[in-house]
């Protein structure tokens, strides 16, 4: 297995103006949250993502919220075509009129539980998957298997379990957004499901993904960890 430490390094503040820039229709409060996420958040994300996403085909975004992800993996590559899902209406309302009539990337109102994943080259699942009981998370996660093409990646975002500390203040800060309803009133109250690490990767690898580990070293007091997940082409079977 392949482990890769990544250092947490911030975004510029002149690309987090341009992207809240698309944001004309949020509260002060919410751009300011937007605003954080991007300075002290995004920037080892879109490095793992830019690492190994492809450059052009088409890329999903599971439960994509406003839409930020989806914007900075669209603008990095004019060859790529984004589609953001997510169950909240009102958060891809926001995404919708933040897209600027752009070509490549649009946003649609669905549950990844339920909604028809098309045949794509890429798929991001970043900080949603614990939302879902186990059962769920398995059911989407073969469904992803299924639709990408051969040779296609999934990459996930999650929390670990591990500094313990982290887990702990990652975990009650999740219950606490999820009794505000933070994440809107369509995702229900629930406790996160989070993994050990090598059980996850054990059911990526029954569901037929070639998979690693990249754990986040973060100063933030969450404990990321991204997991690529390869679709083997067949001659690589």
């Amino acid at each position: 297995m392949n482990h890769q430490f990544l250092d947490m390094n911030t975004m510029s503040l002149r690309e987090a103006r341009r992207v809240l820039g698309l944001y004309t229709s949020l509260s002060f409060r919410d751009k300011l949250t937007i605003l954080a996420r991007l300075i002290f958040c995004m920037h080892p994300i879109i490095r793992v993502l830019e690492q190994h996403l492809p450059e052009r085909g088409l890329v999903l975004d599971l439960g994509c919220g406003y839409g930020i992800t989806s914007h900075l993996v669209s603008a990095a590559s004019p060859d790529r075509s984004v589609i953001g899902i997510d169950m909240s209406s009102c958060r891809i309302e926001v995404a919708k009129r933040s897209t600027d009539h752009r070509r490549n990337i649009e946003f649609h109102t669905a549950d990844i539980r339920a909604v028809q994943i098309p045949q794509c080259d890429a798929i991001m699942i970043i900080d949603i998957l614990y939302m879902l009981t186990y059962k769920d998370q398995e059911q989407v996660l073969s469904r992803c298997y299924e639709s990408l093409s051969n040779g296609g990646v999934l990459v996930i975002k999650d929390t670990s379990k591990s500094p313990y500390w982290k887990y702990a203040y990652a975990y009650t800060e999740e219950v606490i957004k999820a009794k505000l309803r933070v994440y809107g009133k369509e995702v229900t109250k629930h406790l996160p499901r989070y993994w050990d690490t090598q059980e996850f990767l054990k059911l990526l690898g029954r569901i037929g993904f070639r998979a690693t580990m990249i754990p986040l070293n973060s100063r933030l007091p969450y404990p990321g960890v991204f997991y690529i997940c390869s679709k083997l082409a067949l001659s690589e079977d």
